[in-house]
């Protein structure tokens, strides 16, 4: 008698599904205490629609299947770019950049998507190379696919958001099995290229990095976010002031403090226990993606999974340095806890992305 074989329940995991959910938690509720009693108020609700969003756009990226997106990679590459060249041209500046499209109300980065339209052309690059390591060919098809958007983003000019697409080029890089003398050769030719970009970076970018170098040198201009930054960490101790008990963000001394500064925030009220849940939250989400990623049915989903979780891991990372003044204040947010509609949603989908792999694990799934 011939065993009938059952196919394999889909399921979502829920350890990602539930850290990415509390982190957003989180994230209104503090931009709740930020905002509250001021001009920027309604800003928790504007956070918890967008969030709204995102889960609908994660909702939708598990439904789809992401091998379907995989092929139509480069239509969705190129329809990511347009925006950005449209905003070189006809962007209106906020905030010293180019960097936001205004609609109905609300203002969305067309940078976060472009990052995820990257991801994905990557991502087929690597499903249709035939050897595990690339060859120079490939290797130049990599760059030129993350050089792109960068260059857009750079010139905005938004240095910060740049920055969030070379975690693709790292983990692409790495994939791909990149010789020893080929890291060399790009080590050297970053430091080179640092040299000449100062040239290109604006007055405040150039502020910030001296400030970095020399924090004391302008306590009152360009150092004094962060100054405000340590002091609100500081002052957190071991379990916090208390919710909305702050002084360094109830009474606005810490600027951009829903946004950019909103890990300080929870430093001071929530104060180590907060710091150590939230950094806790995304260690096991990026864990669990890598877990994920060991366990994915093909190299595009490998990619796709390393890839994401990549640039989640590197803009927590450099967020929770730039706080306490261990990296150059670059205006890259947390993921999914500082205000910010565009970035919480596309997180949210690339978190759905995740999911999909997952999803479709099984060969009859």
């Amino acid at each position: 008698m011939i065993a009938r074989v059952l196919p394999v329940p889909r399921r979502l995991d829920l350890t990602v599904l539930g850290c990415s959910v509390a982190l957003a938690a989180i994230g209104i509720l503090f931009v709740a205490s930020t905002t509250s009693g001021g001009r920027l108020s309604g800003l928790a609700t504007r956070q918890a629609i967008w969030v709204a969003v995102g889960i609908g756009g994660l909702i939708a990226a598990v439904l789809f299947d992401y091998r379907t997106l995989l092929k139509a990679s480069f239509p969705l590459y190129v329809a990511g770019l347009l925006p950005l060249v449209y905003l070189l041209f006809f962007g209106e500046r906020i905030a010293n950049v180019k960097s936001w499209i205004r609609f109905g109300g609300f203002q969305f980065q067309p940078a976060e998507l472009a990052k995820l339209a990257t991801a994905l052309l990557v991502a087929h690059l690597f499903e249709n190379e035939d050897d595990a390591r690339l060859k120079l060919p490939a290797f130049v098809k990599l760059g030129v696919i993350v050089g792109v958007p960068f260059l857009l983003v750079f010139l905005q000019p938004d240095l910060g958001l740049a920055l969030t697409l070379l975690p693709i080029l790292a983990v692409g890089l790495f994939f791909g099995r990149l010789p020893l003398r080929g890291w060399i050769a790009i080590l050297l030719a970053v430091a080179a290229l640092s040299g000449g970009a100062w040239f290109f970076l604006k007055d405040y970018q150039k502020q910030r990095i001296a400030t970095f170098f020399n924090p004391d040198q302008d306590v009152l201009k360009s150092g004094y976010q962060v100054r405000q930054s340590k002091i609100a960490v500081g002052s957190g101790g071991f379990a916090g002031k208390g919710f909305r008990s702050g002084t360094q963000s109830q009474l606005r001394f810490l600027p951009v403090q829903h946004t950019d500064f909103i890990f300080a925030v929870i430093a001071e009220e929530w104060g180590f226990l907060g710091v150590i849940l939230v950094l806790g939250l995304f260690a096991a989400l990026v864990l669990r993606c890598l877990t994920l990623a060991r366990v994915a049915r093909d190299r595009g989903g490998v990619f796709l999974i390393l890839a994401l979780s990549g640039m989640i891991f590197f803009s927590v990372v450099v967020n929770a340095s730039m706080m306490v003044g261990l990296l150059p204040t670059t205006g890259i947010p947390l993921p999914l806890v500082s205000y910010g509609g565009s970035s919480a949603a596309t997180t949210f989908l690339a978190i759905g992305l995740v999911l999909g792999v997952e999803y479709r694990r099984f060969a009859n799934a």
